[in-house]
């Protein structure tokens, strides 16, 4: 199965739990989510700084001190260096460039207006993808983290850099999913 690291979403279908540390607001709210991971250019076999962006919506929350109860996501960012096919099948991953993190969360009913902050997740096509960040915009969450892991499925990750039948080039793998659980605390 393989990994890299982006900037992103959520947990582990089926029980990991979330831990979250201490922060200036006592609202706390954990979610299910799911949602979509677009690569740009592209994972080939040459290493590429990829643009990532995630989208995500949140259901089932279960909150203290919150309304909310589903919302959605997206997150923006780079990879910190160039990666390539084979970043997808390794254990480490490549983390986000720190400048290029950025989230927004827009949660239903409202909490004080749409949490922005920084976010962070290996992503590896299968489970056990842990994520962190911090929501930096004031507001309900402000200074809360993020926390949580998912479980990613590529579009063509299983043969990453290899020709499809009968074609010469191989298929950038620019597509993947995720599910799992989100935890804002």
């Amino acid at each position: 199965m393989r990994v890299i690291k982006l900037m992103a979403v959520a947990a582990v279908v089926g029980a990991l739990a979330l831990v979250g540390t201490a922060s200036a607001s006592a609202d706390s709210t954990t979610c299910t989510t799911g949602g979509s991971i677009k690569l740009s250019p592209g994972l080939t076999t040459t290493p590429t700084v990829q643009n990532v962006t995630v989208k995500g919506t949140l259901g089932e929350c279960a909150s203290v001190e919150s309304e909310t109860t589903e919302g959605k996501f997206i997150a923006h960012f780079k990879t910190a260096e160039p990666i390539s096919c084979a970043t997808l099948g390794s254990l480490e991953g490549v983390g986000a460039a720190a400048e290029e993190n950025k989230i927004v969360v827009k949660l239903k009913p409202k909490a004080g207006g749409n949490p922005m902050g920084t976010f962070s997740v290996p992503i590896r096509e299968g489970a056990g993808s842990p994520l962190s960040g911090t929501i930096t915009s004031e507001g309900a969450f402000f200074e809360d983290s993020i926390s949580g892991s998912i479980t990613e499925t590529y579009t063509g990750g299983a043969k990453c850099g290899e020709p499809e039948e009968g074609k010469k080039k191989a298929k950038k793998v620019n597509k993947g999913t995720f599910a799992g659980t989100f935890s804002v605390s």
